[in-house]
Formats: C-alpha cells, sequence, structure tokens
C-alpha cells in the first residue's frame, strides 16, 4: 500500500497535479499522503487534489542541505499550513535565505499566503511553494 500511494502521489507530479490524502471516517487531509489517517488511524483514506493554497508562519535555512538538493542551497524552508489543514516543512521560493539577517528580516513579514507549484529540482519533480501576496 505504501508503494502504491507513493507512486500515484509522484505520478501526480508528473502530470502536474498535487494529491494529498484525505479520510473518509473522519475527514481530516494528511499531506505528504500517507497509508492511514494521522488523526484517526483509520486506513480508510483517499487520494484528493489539493488547492496548493496556504500560509507560511516561518523559515529558515539549512546548514547542510541533502546532498541532492546542495546544489541549490541556500533556500528557504518553511512551516506551510495547507488550506485543507495539515502543516508540514517544505522549500518556500520568495523569501531570502542566503543570511541569518536577511532570514530574520523575512520573518518579520510573517505570515503570508503561499500557493504551491510543481518545479522540476535535482532530476525530480518536487512541490515547492511560492509568496502569493
Amino acid at each position: 500500500m505504501v508503494q502504491k500511494v507513493a507512486k500515484r502521489f509522484y505520478d501526480s507530479l508528473v502530470a502536474g497535479t498535487i494529491l494529498a490524502a484525505q479520510c473518509n471516517d473522519c475527514g481530516n487531509w494528511t499531506f505528504p499522503p500517507v497509508t492511514a489517517c494521522r488523526e484517526c488511524g483509520s486506513r480508510n483514506i483517499e487520494m484528493k487534489e489539493i488547492s496548493g493554497e496556504g500560509t507560511v508562519y516561518f523559515y529558515s535555512t539549512s546548514i547542510l542541505p541533502p546532498k541532492k538538493f546542495a546544489e541549490y542551497s541556500p533556500y528557504a524552508y518553511g512551516l506551510i499550513e495547507l488550506k485543507e489543514g495539515p502543516a508540514f516543512m517544505t522549500m518556500v521560493e520568495g523569501l531570502d535565505a542566503s543570511t541569518p539577517e536577511k532570514i530574520a528580516e523575512g520573518n518579520k513579514r510573517l505570515p503570508l499566503p503561499v500557493k504551491a507549484e510543481v518545479i522540476e529540482r535535482a532530476g525530480m519533480n518536487v512541490v515547492c511553494f511560492r509568496i502569493s501576496e
């Protein structure tokens, strides 16, 4: 089941859509999608396209990014809460992560609305959020 969820998620990115899991028992959304609801534990979930709309609440950067993404460093990595409910850490474009001072200045502007998009990074399709003010 895990492999099917992951494959469907990444296949959707290739098609330019972003999927999350919605629990058919309690209605909770989970992103990235997993095989069971994080709220109630039910496996009665359905993969659905999400709006991609959300809010970024804070951000930072990594001094040691994953090797696959090292060439893109420094990049902003922020806490996003989707309109559908889930919150998670991910890449955010449109925020300056070049120095600690720029990050501190940028965080004073938050929260800000963001919109998800599928971009190519390190030879793969990934979900990234862009400031949409």
